[in-house]
């Protein structure tokens, strides 16, 4: 053992001034208090299982970059490290003795001083809905006297339940239909393609909760009732939280593939949405509504507060917060959430998945390897993942569900070759098979998730960025 000096440890690879033990063969050199350190931690206040001190990452976890699970920071591969095998929990040697969360773990609840706050995640898909119909109540309440809150409400016709031209659907009348379910709608039909109304406005399926909604039969368009005649046509100046300083109009892009992207989630939309024309700002409408203050299911000890993004790390996903806004906690300064992942519902359906879906937040029980039954590539158990405990399924959060608000299955015409195509939106993931996608008109490749026209005839594909840019209407007349 050496005196006290200043060099770095190869057990925790932090500096510090500290007796050390030193290994004259191999030239290892290891802090006092790290030799010291206790190989189990049985009952970390941080934490719901005992902490097994390993001396490098186990080999089965360096397929992704692993992370503290107190501070957030990078875990070496090769560092001193508390685990939890039963989570994929690490914790760094120093941060295991920190007392700033076993102050936070043995305090009192401040939220429950807060009743009123909508806990994310929220319940279902179906929730999301509810909350846009709340939150919206909620926000014409308080500016009623204080400006004209217009309603998008178009009836022309003496029958009431016909509107003869909406203002984003004017072409042809839409209908008031009730949702129902199908008594022929069982798990033993043969059928793969399992359709479901969504609402052409909000993006989000419409259902047995909200039964009422608009149908033009002929275009495929439908919109909730409430989406129909509810939502205001203008939010005043400071009825935004994310955009407090003007006001913003609702709006719909003629074309179902020409999307927007929310300022708010960064996430695209072909729906409607809010827009402030001076800095040409989009909100979509679950966006529009969200609340400035909520609880998160993991954060259980302080609400979040909505704020623009500080391009620091997300708690939850290890993602950089870089763009659009996040919820993040002003008490303890710890804890921030990227929009988007805070409005991921806690379960979901999938297509390819005949059992609900439920998200689960790290650390939760996680042993193994699993795999994306989209993508086929391994889902990393430090993030967000959807799961069927039933069928042993696991998505990535972001396969199948990144642009969910975006209604896809649109169809556009054009001629190429002398040929006619009529192509549907869909969305193309690539797998182990299909690394990439190739766009028949740019041949532009495409790795990542993404939205494309694809002919159901011949398989061409096309991207949405030549569909933006009108390479689609000028080949069409040709």
């Amino acid at each position: 053992m050496k005196k006290a000096s200043l060099f770095e440890c190869d057990a925790c690879h932090e500096e510090a001034k500290d007796s050390s033990y030193v290994c004259t063969t191999c030239d290892f050199c290891i802090h006092k208090t790290c030799a010291f350190s206790p190989l189990i931690i049985p009952s970390p206040t941080y934490h719901h299982h005992p902490l097994t001190l390993v001396y490098s990452v186990p080999d089965i976890h360096l397929c992704f970059k692993q992370y503290c699970g107190i501070c957030r920071q990078s875990v070496y591969r090769s560092c001193w490290v508390y685990y939890c095998h039963k989570c994929t929990y690490f914790v760094h040697m120093k941060c295991s003795t920190s007392t700033i969360f076993m102050v936070n773990g043995n305090e009192s609840d401040d939220i429950d001083n807060e009743p009123d706050l909508v806990l994310f995640p929220l319940p279902s898909q179906e929730s999301i809905f509810d909350l846009i119909v709340t939150q919206c109540c909620k926000s014409q309440l308080n500016f009623k006297g204080e400006g004209e809150i217009s309603i998008t409400m178009s009836v022309k016709s003496d029958d009431p339940h016909i509107i003869e031209k909406h203002w984003s659907h004017q072409m042809h009348p839409l209908q008031l239909l009730q949702f129902t379910i199908c008594e022929n709608d069982s798990g033993d039909s043969d059928d793969d393609d399992k359709r479901e109304l969504i609402c052409n406005g909000c993006i989000q399926p419409i259902t047995v909760s909200h039964p009422s909604y608009y149908a033009c039969i002929q275009c495929g368009f439908f919109l909730h009732s409430f989406c129909a005649t509810m939502l205001p046509q203008e939010l005043p100046v400071g009825a935004s939280h994310f955009h407090p300083d003007h006001s913003l109009v609702l709006q719909m892009k003629d074309n179902l593939y020409d999307v927007v992207r929310c300022g708010v989630c960064n996430i695209l939309t072909n729906g409607f949405y809010y827009h402030c024309q001076d800095y040409d700002i989009c909100v979509d409408i679950r966006c529009a509504f969200l609340p400035t203050r909520i609880k998160y299911k993991s954060h259980k000890h302080h609400s979040l507060v909505q704020r623009p993004s500080s391009n620091s790390t997300c708690s939850v996903t290890t993602n950089q917060n870089d763009v659009g806004v996040e919820y993040a906690c002003e008490t303890c300064s710890t804890f921030q959430i990227h929009i988007f992942c805070a409005i991921l519902p806690s379960k979901m359906e999938h297509k390819y998945d005949d059992h609900p879906l439920t998200l689960r937040v790290p650390p939760f029980f996680y042993e193994g390897a699993f795999y994306c039954e989209i993508c086929e590539e391994r889902v990393n158990n430090q993030e967000l993942l959807y799961h069927c405990s039933e069928s042993e399924h696991s998505y990535h959060y972001y396969c199948g569900f990144l642009l969910n608000n975006v209604k896809l299955g649109g169809t556009i015409k054009f001629i190429i070759a002398d040929k006619p195509h009529t192509l549907a939106l869909v969305l193309k993931s690539p797998t182990r098979k299909t690394s990439s996608f190739t766009c028949s008109l740019c041949f532009g490749f495409m790795n990542t998730l993404s939205l494309f026209f694809e002919c159901d005839g011949c398989g061409l594909l096309a991207c949405l960025r030549c569909a933006l840019s009108g390479q689609l209407q000028q080949i069409a007349l040709k």
